[in-house]
């Protein structure tokens, strides 16, 4: 009998013991809250509405495809051709050349010998209608026939093909609009 007791006594100070590393377990406590204070950043000023944007592409990893080429003109050059293009489609233009300056676009045609009069009027406000229709940022579209004008015009356009900037020819541009515009 004393044998049993002896076992009891040790299984119920092993329980005990057990009974109370099991109440004495802590649990792990979260770190207090830090409070979130953005780091001031500078901001950048914004663009004019005519310096170019840029953006930078994603960097690449082996395994990411390359991106698909943007087919849409963003420079001035390339929407400058695009007008032109558009509007030599016009049956009574042989040819036009286009300068674009923001939202502006100084266009130069060389229309057929048949139209004068209230029809190159017509035509003009033919050729403007598919300048805003073709880009539709452009706001102010000034058409001139003149051949003279449709020279410099031409000049600008090169200029510019040629990577010249486009505010090189601000002057210039100001001068063919006050002509084309003389009431203005």
């Amino acid at each position: 009998m004393k044998k049993i007791k002896s076992i009891i006594t040790i299984m119920l100070i092993g329980t005990m013991i057990i009974a109370s590393m099991a109440g004495c377990r802590t649990t792990a406590r979260k770190p207090a809250p830090t409070r979130y204070t953005p780091t001031p950043t500078r901001t950048a000023p914004a663009p004019s509405k005519t310096a170019p944007r840029y953006t930078t592409p994603a960097p690449r990893t082996p395994t990411t495809p390359a991106p698909a080429p943007v087919r849409k003109p963003t420079t001035e050059k390339a929407r400058a051709t695009t007008i032109a293009t558009n509007v030599a489609k016009i049956p009574e233009v042989n040819k036009a050349t286009v300068v674009v300056s923001g939202s502006t676009a100084i266009v130069g045609v060389d229309m057929k010998a048949k139209v004068q009069g209230t029809r190159e009027t017509d035509v003009k406000k033919k050729v403007e209608k598919t300048v805003k229709d073709t880009d539709k940022s452009i706001t102010r579209v000034y058409v001139t026939s003149d051949p003279d004008l449709y020279k410099r015009i031409d000049n600008i356009a090169k200029g510019i093909s040629a990577g010249r900037p486009v505010s090189e020819f601000a002057k210039q541009i100001s001068e063919i609009i006050k002509r084309i515009t003389p009431g203005m």
